[in-house]
């Protein structure tokens, strides 16, 4: 396999206390032809200085500082000045699996794809919880992707972009870059334009295996609630984009009214709810334990009470019902296993 350069992207906002474990993960990667341009956005603790100790002790760290102008115009900044024929992005809280470089180029190269989307772990107060949206490694038509972000079009699959590998060919030939007007849903917006200019016929190919750890931190700038007004002009605007889309595939006679749903369409936070659950289950098990010692035999009392009792014979037979899987229906001519 050939090892075209890959540039990693992570605008930096007061992130010392733990953009540390993501540079750490860029520099573990197992492929090695990289280069991590960390965008420092006018920050006012110490991230610049570890960006420019990274970039002193390995020579694939680049440091690029500017004025506190947001993510959007971080990311573009960095977008200008990467090297790379592919891009790929991280935020400075998050971190990468230590294959994940890899695994991206391998089906890029292989698949001869422009578009590569892989599984991700949600990480909040140090739960892991694996998110399952993408089913089997696959190589797909631009159409069936449509489709399907179609039926769900707030998926955080189809709205982030660190989970993602670009030809950065097509961002820069296309001026395909961020919105600093779109305080929300701008990667989104960054994902349907990049799609308008993916033209192979399998064009996208997406991996089953997590590849990324996004953490979800309270307080941070994402859980900032938009007054229902900005929040829906955003969206109304954003709907455009989304219809010229799927005009320039010729879908959107046949999905019009699914598309129209986004306006009123949210993400629906699984991984908060799994980790709710984990919560609560490890809340019950905390009682169980408390109970159980303290209603615990005295070791005294236990020698008479050691002694095996009879076995009881089984009153019937034991019925065990098959479970039944339901399998994902794939349109006809618009996916391949790999």
């Amino acid at each position: 396999m050939t090892k075209p350069l890959v540039s990693i992207i992570i605008p930096v906002y007061n992130a010392e206390k733990y953009m540390n474990r993501c540079l750490d993960s860029c520099r573990a990667q197992t492929y090695g032809n990289i280069e991590v341009l960390m965008i420092n956005d006018g920050s006012d603790d110490g991230s610049e200085e570890i960006c420019r100790t990274y970039s002193s002790k390995d020579k694939r760290f680049i440091t690029l500082s500017q004025e506190n102008k947001g993510v959007s115009e971080a990311r573009n900044n960095g977008i200008m000045h990467a090297k790379g024929k592919y891009i790929t992005f991280a935020d400075s809280d998050d971190w990468l699996a230590p294959d994940a470089v890899s695994e991206y180029v391998e089906r890029a190269v292989e698949d001869k794809t422009d578009f590569v989307i892989a599984g991700f772990l949600r990480v909040i107060n140090d739960v892991t919880i694996p998110m399952s949206d993408i089913k089997e490694d696959l190589l797909i038509t631009r159409e069936h992707f449509a489709e399907c972000m179609a039926d769900a079009p707030a998926d955080f699959y189809y709205g982030v972009v660190w989970n993602k590998l670009y030809r950065a060919e097509i961002i820069k030939q296309h001026h395909i870059f961020f919105s600093p007007r779109f305080k929300w849903c701008e990667d989104f917006l960054f994902n349907l334009e990049y799609l308008q200019y993916i033209t192979n016929e399998y064009c996208i190919s997406t991996i089953k295996k997590p590849l990324y750890f996004y953490v979800k931190r309270l307080g941070s700038a994402c859980e900032s609630p938009l007054s229902y007004t900005k929040t829906f002009s955003m969206k109304y605007e954003l709907l455009g984009y989304y219809r010229n889309l799927y005009k320039s595939i010729n879908l959107y006679n046949d999905n019009k009214l699914k598309i129209n749903t986004f306006l009123f369409a949210y993400a629906h936070d699984g991984g908060l709810a799994e980790y709710n659950k984990i919560i609560a289950k490890k809340k019950r098990d905390e009682k169980k334990s408390i109970s159980k010692s303290l209603f615990t035999v005295p070791k005294v009392l236990t020698k008479e009470m050691s002694k095996p009792a009879a076995k009881k014979k089984n009153a019937g037979q034991i019925k065990i019902r098959n479970k039944t899987t339901r399998s994902m229906k794939h349109g006809t001519g618009t996916t391949k296993k790999r």
